[in-house]
């Protein structure tokens, strides 16, 4: 099972995401858990992936092998 970190999310996203959660009776957890489930079970592509969407991904993961980074990433994460 795969854990996913998202950093950078806006706090009115989060926001977003906790209302919908709550409104549904759901963990922010749970309620993204499943929504990820119900995209993957669609199988739709949005598009191609380009040569600029991975150096985009790329530079987005650049420090993700700093130790000292995720650590600030998971105590901040949570909820």
């Amino acid at each position: 099972m795969a854990d996913v970190l998202i950093r950078g999310l806006s706090d009115v996203a989060g926001a977003r995401i906790d209302a919908a959660a709550a409104s549904q009776g759901l963990s922010r957890q749970e309620y993204l858990r499943r929504r990820f489930e119900a995209e993957r079970a669609h199988g739709e592509s949005v598009g191609r992936l380009t040569i600029e969407d991975l150096r985009r991904a790329g530079t987005a993961a650049a420090d993700l092998d700093d130790p000292e980074v995720m650590d600030r990433a998971w105590r901040r994460g949570g909820g």
